[in-house]
């Protein structure tokens, strides 16, 4: 008689376009599908990668929790309705909203398993509001998930996790070819230029504000070059008025969200600059280096394990602006060191971060919790 496929709901609060999200994403479609039958659950809009997925034969639920709770039962209520309707084995939770309401739906429906994984990377430094809601929530689980070593350092620090309540599971990407935008540069006045590409939400932890400062110390340098930014964020009109306010409108492009960003922009890119000052484990630079660009990043988070540095990479200090601005100048004017080093970054990933590898630790990991091994 064939195994019983485990029902797994993925509960999380949206799928906007973000790495978590995408990270979300790439494990729906690489979890065994005669395995694991895979619901997700959303606490406010399914969002474009949502939808993506939804096309994909994934069904994926709306159960919209009011803006401002930070507990709501009623939600926690619906969402123990449809663990009862599907029958839910696991609950895989990603979001702090999505944790705290799973936490309540093991006590409204005793017997279902709470896997939860953090991805924020600001630990113990991160919001109070989100920080007091995990720390009352995470003995709920029967298994909690880090994607870095630095990352469940902090965390355990923060939240007093004993080692085994908590593991460590890489981020991991899918490194299928798709259809990309070919007239990417033609379209947005490229030309010949040096481009520079960063991704992300216009958000202080991303530390676009030293990307302007480094292109103001770059401009006037021998190479036409050019930053382009791609994201959305309550920085966005600040960014662009510091921009305009140094000079630098023909030297920093913010072009908004761009549509699958890791097909579209990319590969268009000479060099991918990620000033963050922190990160957990940053799915735009395994996607930057899978897609064969010199990648130059700040030493937070798991990028140190990611990158090695001259290798395969660059790694410099965060708000380093001086550091910055000298590592791109030397890059800017040595087109084969970037194709090189773009070689063995994608060459890495392939080997190291695919979204399988992911995905088969996380079915390890459910299988030992639903034995009761975890």
């Amino acid at each position: 008689m064939a195994e019983r496929r485990v029902n797994l709901m993925v509960l999380t609060s949206s799928l906007c376009i973000g790495g978590a999200e995408a990270v979300i994403q790439s494990l729906c479609r690489n979890l065994c599908a005669s395995r694991f039958n895979v619901l997700v659950c959303c606490l406010k809009e399914r969002g474009e990668i949502g939808e993506d997925l939804q096309r994909s034969g994934f069904d994926v639920l709306e159960v919209p929790k009011p803006r401002r709770a930070k507990i709501d039962y009623f939600t926690s209520l619906k969402v123990a309705g449809i663990l009862s309707r599907h029958k839910v084995d696991i609950i895989h939770s990603h979001t702090t909203h999505a944790l705290s309401d799973s936490a309540i739906c093991t006590l409204l429906r005793p017997g279902t398993k709470l896997v939860h994984t953090f991805h924020f990377g600001n630990y113990p430094h991160d919001k109070k509001s989100r920080m007091m809601l995990e720390r009352a929530s995470w003995r709920f689980s029967d298994k909690l998930v880090a994607v870095g070593e630095a990352q469940r350092k902090s965390i355990q620090g923060a939240y007093g996790i004993p080692d085994n309540r908590i593991v460590t599971i890489r981020n991991g990407i899918d490194m299928r070819e798709r259809p990309g935008d070919p007239d990417f540069r033609k379209r947005h006045g490229l030309g010949g230029k040096v481009v520079i590409g960063s991704v992300g939400t216009l958000y202080e932890q991303k530390g676009f504000t030293y990307l302007l400062d480094v292109a103001l110390r770059l401009k006037g340098s021998s190479r036409d070059f050019v930053f382009i930014v791609a994201g959305e964020g309550p920085l966005r009109k600040e960014l662009e008025s510091k921009a305009r306010g140094l000079g630098l409108q023909e030297n920093v492009r913010f072009l908004g969200w761009v549509k699958d960003a890791d097909a579209n922009l990319l590969p268009h890119v000479d060099i991918f600059f990620q000033p963050s000052l922190w990160e957990a484990m940053s799915v735009v630079v395994l996607e930057a280096m899978g897609a064969a660009r010199l990648v130059v990043a700040t030493s937070v988070g798991e990028n140190p394990y990611i990158i090695e540095d001259g290798r395969d990479g660059f790694l410099v200090a965060p708000r380093d602006v001086d550091a910055m601005a000298s590592k791109l100048a030397m890059l800017i004017e040595d087109g084969p060191l970037r194709e090189r080093v773009g070689g063995c970054a994608a060459a890495k990933i392939k080997a190291r971060f695919g979204a399988r590898q992911m995905a088969a630790a996380y079915e390890e990991l459910f299988e030992k919790v639903l034995t009761g091994r975890g």
